[in-house]
């Protein structure tokens, strides 16, 4: 589900305070319904789409707060409610 975890430095957060950042692809009618869930849990994260032909998405996660998105994402995704696919390669 996730292609992509690094902070702003390329260092993987796990061992870091810094904050997270993940790259999703999905659905592209689902690109603002996830923000507005990702946004509704004030401060704990941020999206942007980077590509919205793709449904190309990276949710910054606030440093403590990874868990917490993560598992609601994968809440979302087991309920039917979005649908993450893995990016494509060339």
């Amino acid at each position: 589900m996730i292609f992509s975890e690094q902070n702003s430095n390329g260092v993987s957060p796990l061992t870091t305070g810094q904050t997270s950042k993940c790259r999703f692809s999905v659905n592209r009618e689902e690109i603002c319904y996830l923000q507005w869930i990702i946004e509704a849990y004030d401060g704990m994260a941020s999206m942007r789409t980077v590509n919205p032909k793709t449904g190309e998405i990276e949710i910054s996660i606030a440093p403590g707060c990874r868990e917490e998105i993560l598992s609601l994402i994968n809440h979302l995704k087991e309920e039917g409610i979005i649908h993450v696919r893995d990016k494509k390669t060339d």
